[in-house]
């Protein structure tokens, strides 16, 4: 292992070869220090520089005139047709919208004056009255006919309640957000 590492080596040496350095050379403008520098130029933008700008607005003008045919309107009523195209979208879309919200005002009117629906709060009434049939005492049933009139009782005082919001136009939702008081200083 030694010999071949000291045959490595020596191949190495001689395998390197010294290149010549160039001298450096300080005969270079960096180093003048000032010496014949002119000032800097304030060159505006030139005419050359705006023509060229002009170009293409004023091709794109000829190129819109000059294809016109003799039976198209001409260019002016094309670009008014444009804007006015847009304002009978827009007045389709404003009439869509009215006829939406007076559909919307016709079904409150129809809701105020609408009779509500009875209605227990429980899933069905039988939940009320369910149970197993087996190994029931003799006279261990209650008449629940009292609770389902209590339900029922409350339910209508509840949909009585919502109808008059409706009449006097007081529905929570409906109203407008209240602002809250700012914070007071000093944490309370």
């Amino acid at each position: 292992m030694q010999s071949i590492r000291r045959t490595a080596v020596t191949a190495a040496r001689k395998g390197r070869t010294t290149l010549p350095r160039q001298p450096r050379r300080f005969a270079h403008d960096e180093h003048a220090h000032g010496h014949g520098h002119t000032p800097a130029a304030n060159e505006s933008i030139g005419v050359g520089f705006w023509g060229v700008v002009a170009v293409f607005p004023l091709g794109y003008g000829l190129y819109a005139i000059s294809r016109q045919d003799p039976n198209s309107p001409s260019f002016l009523t094309r670009i008014i047709h444009q804007y006015t195209e847009k304002q009978d979208e827009l007045a389709a879309y404003n009439d869509v919208h009215v006829r939406l919200q007076e559909q919307a005002g016709s079904d409150r009117v129809l809701f105020q004056h609408s009779h509500s629906q009875e209605h227990v709060p429980v899933k069905f009434p039988e939940l009320l009255t369910s149970g197993s049939p087996f190994n029931i005492i003799a006279g261990s049933q209650v008449n629940l006919s009292e609770t389902m009139e209590k339900f029922r009782r409350e339910a209508n005082q509840d949909n009585e309640r919502k109808l008059e919001a409706m009449r006097t136009n007081t529905i929570k939702a409906e109203q407008p957000i209240e602002k809250l008081d700012p914070p007071k200083k000093g944490g309370y």
